[in-house]
């Protein structure tokens, strides 16, 4: 008897072990699984520019606030979908990106984002987080929202949130720009962009943005934005060779015609 007992035993402890180890290695190497490989960069470019509109500017698509007005505040508010700054036609928000690299620096220390819920609106509107990493989806307001995540290639969800009630934790595992809403306040909208490589920028209020540390050779960049169709953007993808130690500038140019 003992001896059967000291072999579950034995057995339990080797699955704890085991599971602990598999734990561990999801917090220190969380793209375990990913086929982007991390090497020493030398010599390494730059690639920069901006993101702008092109034609007239448009008036701010204005969103209608409906329910709970104690909590959300004004009974109409400009939406976050296509900001532009007059100044320099620079389009915020705009994800700018190398396609399909494969090696090369590592991700950045950061592993863990938060998504939070205030005055029924999703914080931040847009941010870009890497495959496996962690969101933490919050609800700060003091009442019930729920999150909606429109997905295809990652598992889509659809859950509630209480009123300051505990977070939500959801990782991604493939690349993808996934849509997220509030079933009960439908003027509520976000977007998580997933990358499976560290070779992104979020353009600033003025359209600018920089990616560093590339190593030298040929690339394609893509830009996507929520506002534009999967034609237009596809349309500004440009080819580059990138020098050691070289800076490209690339300027993409956006239109809604």
């Amino acid at each position: 008897m003992w001896q059967k007992r000291c072999g579950v035993s034995t057995k339990l402890y080797v699955l704890l072990a085991l599971l602990v180890q598999a734990i561990w290695i999801l917090e220190v190497t969380p793209c375990a699984w990913c086929e982007y490989e991390v090497i020493e960069v030398k010599d390494g470019g730059t690639i920069s520019g901006s993101v702008r509109f092109l034609g007239d500017i448009p008036e701010p698509e204005m969103l209608v606030v409906d329910k709970d007005l104690h909590t959300c505040g004004m009974e109409t508010r400009p939406s976050k979908k296509l900001i532009i700054d007059e100044n320099t036609r620079g389009i915020k928000n705009a994800v700018v990106y190398i396609e399909n690299i494969t090696r090369g620096k590592k991700f950045g220390e950061k592993w863990h984002y938060v998504m939070d819920q205030m005055a029924c609106e999703f914080i931040p509107h847009v941010q870009v987080i890497p495959v496996n990493s962690t969101l933490e989806i919050r609800n700060s307001d003091p009442i019930a929202h729920n999150v909606h995540a429109y997905s295809l290639k990652n598992t889509t969800f659809n859950e509630s949130i209480p009123s300051r009630g505990i977070p939500l934790y959801k990782s991604f595992e493939l690349q993808e720009m996934i849509k997220v809403g509030c079933d009960r306040h439908n003027w509520m909208r976000a977007w998580v962009v997933v990358m499976e490589n560290p070779y992104y920028d979020l353009t600033w209020f003025d359209g600018t943005f920089k990616i560093t540390d590339v190593p030298p050779g040929d690339y394609k960049i893509s830009v996507w934005h929520e506002a534009f169709d999967e034609e237009v953007l596809a349309a500004q993808a440009q080819e580059v060779r990138l020098m050691p130690n070289q800076e490209v500038r690339l300027d993409f140019k956006l239109s809604l015609d």
